[in-house]
């Protein structure tokens, strides 16, 4: 019966929302009928939807950050997010912002299943609700990973035309300020925001070195590792700053050329493996479609979940196996 009473008033909340919607677009239809007719105001205050609710999900972000920081635990575990800050918006996000957007999206995740079994005419049971936590709480890093694998690759992709850059700078007698200006300038995408912030830390008073360490400990790169060992020896030791950013020029270069060959010479190799990876549930997708109960012992019974955990076992094995196998690392 409780279940029942709460169906009935989703149902008229959403049954609400969709009249409002309704209302709401066919305002917007009639103000744009008579917009041909009218003179607009100099000033428009009137934002959109979603703006609004943009806004709105703002403030409660502030409210939540404004909470958090008062746990010294919390404050420390959102410094981890302090690398994802951009140059452009760095007077408007906090590191504690990311943490109060993990709340929200729990928050979400534990209503959408909330609702998704009420629906169905049952209460959400506890291990429903803990991988709604879990996920949710996790979904943020998890893109986070992604993100910053792609800006990786990015970064690396464009790191030999910063160096050629920053050589050319210096060869015509501009700053170690100026060349890295110049990159910021230049350059396109992940690196530029990277170079911005190097250029923000050496107005600061930080050495070259350093900041390089800095970007290396960011990005977490073997080609950026081995800049910042140069530099460091460079700070050290003395030298030509010319002669050791033509030196690291000539290295990534001579990668990168590397690294072609090598794809090329491992393309069918990688093909090969990557079939034999994908085959065994192409397999399994045509067998099930054949005979829908053809696997349901492997679900149904004692032995099969046995046998099923060795399967995915072996087959995790296989992939490590497969993947170390075909990498190649360049030193």
């Amino acid at each position: 019966m409780n279940v029942f009473i709460i169906q009935t008033i989703i149902m008229v909340i959403l049954a609400f929302i969709i009249f409002y919607l309704i209302i709401y677009n066919n305002s917007l239809k009639l103000e744009k009928r008579i917009s041909k007719y009218s003179i607009d105001s100099i000033k428009d205050k009137q934002i959109s939807l979603f703006d609004l609710l943009h806004d709105e999900y703002s403030k409660m972000v502030l409210r939540m950050s404004k909470m958090l920081k008062k746990s010294v635990f919390i404050s420390k575990y959102a410094s981890k997010y302090n690398k994802y800050i951009t140059y452009e918006n760095n007077k408007d996000v906090c590191a504690m912002d990311y943490v109060s957007n993990k709340v929200y999206i729990c928050l979400l995740f534990i209503f959408i299943i909330f609702f998704a079994r009420i629906i169905e005419g049952m209460y959400p049971s506890l291990l429903d609700i803990l991988v709604s936590v879990l996920l949710g709480f996790y979904l943020l890093d998890i893109y986070f990973k992604v993100y910053d694998y792609i800006k990786k690759k990015q970064i690396e992709q464009d790191l030999l035309n910063a160096i050629i850059i920053m050589n050319n700078a210096f060869r015509s007698g501009r700053s170690t300020m100026q060349a890295i200006e110049i990159v910021a300038t230049e350059l396109k995408g992940p690196i530029r925001q990277e170079f911005r912030k190097m250029h923000l830390e050496i107005s600061y008073g930080l050495s070259l070195d350093v900041v390089f360490e800095r970007f290396s400990k960011r990005i977490d790169s073997e080609e950026v590792n081995y800049i910042t060992s140069s530099l460091s020896i460079l700070n050290k030791t003395g030298g030509n700053i010319i002669k050791v950013f033509s030196s690291i020029e000539k290295m990534l270069f001579n990668k990168r050329k590397l690294k072609q060959e090598m794809k090329s010479l491992t393309s069918s190799a990688n093909m090969i493996s990557k079939i034999l990876l994908i085959l065994p549930f192409v397999f399994a997708g045509f067998i099930t479609l054949l005979n829908p109960s053809y696997f349901l012992p492997l679900i149904n019974t004692t032995l099969g979940n046995i046998l099923l955990f060795v399967i995915i076992i072996v087959y995790l094995l296989y992939v490590f196996i497969v993947n170390k196998i075909m990498k190649v690392r360049f030193n």
